[in-house]
């Protein structure tokens, strides 16, 4: 057992990093920034972005698609825009279970560039009325 404890101990002190652990555990706990899901070129505008990263989701390798309508809206707060919201719709998808697909983006304004920070997939079906879900349709 005491060579259990003194084993741990040289592990640890081999894998702590330089500084002493009394001012790891004053310190707060930071998060780490999140990366981003996808970074548009510079001079792109939100919808650009969003579209670049779903482009093979909204249409195949020729540009065929299997919906009717493809609704995008995106909004903002404030005079100066640093992040928006973005919403793409596909309705009417020929689809025997799912009426609707959607995808919700939260994008902001980093070194010049729009970035994809997080996102959303749901649906509606075809059975169950109007309310969009994240299980699947049956």
């Amino acid at each position: 057992m005491k060579h259990a404890a003194s084993l741990m101990a040289l592990l640890l002190g081999l894998l702590a990093p330089a500084w002493a652990a009394d001012e790891v555990a004053s310190a707060p706990a930071a998060a780490a920034p999140a990366r981003p899901i996808f970074i548009g070129q510079p001079g792109d505008a939100p919808v650009q972005v969003a579209f670049a990263w779903l482009a093979d989701r909204v249409a195949d390798e020729h540009g065929l698609f299997e919906y009717q309508k493809l609704d995008i809206r995106q909004g903002g707060k404030g005079e100066v825009v640093s992040s928006v919201d973005l919403a793409l719709v596909m309705d009417g998808l020929l689809d025997d279970a799912v009426k609707s697909q959607r995808y919700q983006l939260k994008l902001s304004f980093v070194d010049n560039r729009w970035q994809i920070d997080a996102a959303r997939q749901d649906w509606t079906c075809r059975r169950g009325g109007k309310a969009w879900t994240q299980r699947p349709c049956k």
